[in-house]
């Protein structure tokens, strides 16, 4: 990025009747090879005065143009192209607040080879522990990967299989290795029960880039149980904390970590990675959870939007998003989550507030309402449909535990509020479960302690409450435990996925108001939805207390991994406990100094949970 510091950065525009040439400045020249990442800052000739925003489309080898940043503040982009010889056609356009006025400018771009000569190659990458390996064309019709292993460990990993482009060289990001260790690298081609494989490579890893929290087994694996998913994937809680989503194996060691500090939601098949992350936009000038973002494994940016430019699209479905001192209703920031739906479409959950009238829940005068939307967002981050849970829900039924949301870059965990100096906590949804079988989706909101499946049908649906899960809702609990629901619950789903089976993180509140001895626990339901009973077959005591977060996943050896994400406010550490099919802890691993949003137990580095 040396280049860009010696530009002229034009980051105020405005309004002119006359065009105004744009030009697209790269970091490095092209060609370059496979693997590079360019920084990418427009240029204005003649810039007109007043503000504007940017987006980043790019086509491949003459192909149509995707976006893979939105309308954003931020003019400049670090691109990451794709990992294959092309030529490719990046496009900034540059839209003038006042007029709307576009302007666009492109660059021609060409990613060739890194191979000189017929073998495979390893090339270090900015990430310490990861790689990239290139191998040349295979027949097509077979498959490629890369198996890699320590130095001294029989046990091999493997990249997934890939069809081989017999034009192209094969191109693969290695991740998962341990730092400062020296790794074994090869190619594999394989031809049904054929595996030709070429000869070792080596290549070490370099030392872990930033502060990590301390991680320990706090519990060791019982005897006979087995492990299975033998990666943990571990989410902080803020972004704002500084902390970085990062793996580990089983034992606690460090295999790979996200280069900035952004807010994981979800693992992706694919080897990707959505995360929330902080950045400015048009709407406000908070930064908290302002950008929606998916990523690869080495941090190249895949696809980006901003709450700024969703709130722009919100407007056809009747929401005047005004974040000002006066406003009516604002869309303020997305928030807790974002899942992938199968069609490549992404929901996520943003934060809406409105000003209610005198006598909204209790109140005298009017009163700043802070609910959630569920927004439905195409492959380029375009808005399709959403979720109003102002049109769905009771506004009468407050927030269980009386939650106050401030202005500030977010307390209590609460999206930033922008129209009064605090306002009721009333929902503050925190998991979203798609059903592939209906296109229906599960959202978990805390402040109800409820659990509800709304009619969405992928997109098409009524939007209606189907049903109410948990305390005072639509379904009878059996159970031996007499205080068997759930409170101030995470990561509510289906799991596994196309079953009846819902797994859920209780940090149970309610049962901690009246004992300050009860413990979180993890929970397995199994629902009826036509008689309405739900039957709780797995109710696990964790042996800690954690006042918030957590998550909740079914492994493949009958066992199910739970985190408890924030224990001891005080000095916050964090444990992802494992229970067998019985709820008797056989192993836990602690992170200490962190509150963890969310853990994911992996097969592998590239693999995604089975929920």
């Amino acid at each position: 990025m040396s280049r860009l510091a010696g530009l002229l950065v034009v980051a105020a525009l405005g309004c002119s009747a006359a065009p105004f040439p744009v030009r697209l400045l790269p970091s490095v020249s092209p060609p370059q090879p496979v693997g590079v990442r360019v920084g990418l800052q427009p240029f204005i000739a003649s810039p007109p005065q007043g503000g504007a925003v940017y987006r980043y489309s790019v086509s491949v080898n003459g192909g149509p143009f995707r976006i893979i940043r939105d309308y954003s503040q931020d003019p400049a982009f670090v691109w990451s192209p794709e990992l294959y010889e092309h030529d490719a056609t990046v496009r900034v356009s540059v839209r003038i607040n006042g007029t709307k006025e576009i302007m666009t400018g492109d660059l021609p771009y060409r990613i060739t080879s890194r191979l000189g000569r017929p073998t495979p190659q390893v090339t270090p990458t900015a990430h310490p522990l990861m790689a990239l390996f290139s191998a040349p064309a295979c027949p097509e019709g077979s498959k490629f990967q890369v198996a890699f292993r320590r130095d001294g460990d029989e046990a091999i990993s493997r990249t997934p299989a890939q069809p081989c482009k017999p034009s192209l060289t094969n191109n693969v990001y290695l991740a998962g290795m341990r730092p400062e260790a020296d790794y074994r690298i090869r190619s594999e081609l394989v031809a049904g029960k054929d595996v030709r494989t070429s000869a070792w490579l080596p290549f070490r890893t370099g030392i872990l880039d930033g502060d990590f929290p301390p991680v320990t087994v706090a519990v060791p694996r019982a005897p006979g149980s087995t492990a299975s998913e033998p990666v943990i994937m571990h989410s902080a809680a803020s972004a704002s904390s500084g902390k970085r989503p990062f793996a580990t194996d089983l034992d606690g060691n460090i295999i790979w970590y996200l280069p900035s500090a952004d807010f994981l939601t979800r693992v992706l098949p694919g080897n990707r990675i959505l995360v929330l992350a902080d950045g400015m936009n048009s709407v406000n000038m908070i930064r908290r959870h302002q950008i929606l973002r998916e990523y690869d494994l080495a941090g190249g940016v895949i696809r980006e939007t901003n709450i700024g430019r969703v709130a722009e699209q919100l407007e056809r479905f009747g929401i005047r998003s005004d974040c000002r001192t006066g406003g009516k209703e604002c869309v303020s920031g997305f928030h807790h989550e974002a899942i992938r739906l199968p069609n490549g479409h992404v929901l996520a959950i943003a934060g809406l507030e409105r000003i209610m009238p005198a006598g909204t829940q209790g109140s005298k005068e009017p009163v700043d309402v802070l609910g959630d939307l569920v927004i439905d967002l195409d492959g380029e981050l375009q808005v399709t449909a959403i979720w109003n849970a102002f049109d769905h829900l009771d506004i009468k039924r407050a927030s269980l535990y009386n939650a106050t949301c401030k202005v500030g870059p977010g307390s209590g965990g609460c999206p930033p509020i922008f129209l009064a100096d605090k306002a009721n906590g009333w929902t503050h949804s925190n998991s979203l479960n798609y059903i592939p079988a209906t296109g229906d989706f599960l959202i978990s909101m805390p402040e109800q302690d409820w659990v509800l499946k709304v009619d969405w049908r992928n997109g098409t649906g009524s939007g209606k409450v189907l049903w109410r899960l948990g305390k005072d809702g639509d379904f009878t609990a059996k159970a031996d435990d007499p205080s068997p629901w759930f409170s101030y619950q995470h990561d509510a789903g289906f799991d596994p996925v196309g079953s009846n089976l819902l797994s859920i993180l209780d940090d149970g509140h309610q049962r901690f108001a009246k004992n300050p001895k009860a413990v979180t626990r993890g929970q397995i339901w199994k629902l009826d939805e036509e008689s309405r009973t739900a039957t709780l077959v797995h109710n696990a005591d964790l042996g800690v207390y954690a006042i918030a977060v957590g998550s909740a996943q079914r492994l493949r050896n009958g066992g199910t991994t739970f985190e408890a994400g924030f224990i001891n406010p005080g000095s916050p550490y964090a444990r992802a406990v494992e229970t067998d099919a019985a709820g008797k802890i056989v192993y836990a691993l602690q992170v200490n100094g962190m509150i963890v949003y969310r853990s994911f137990r992996l097969g592998d580095i590239y693999s995604a949970p089975l929920k």
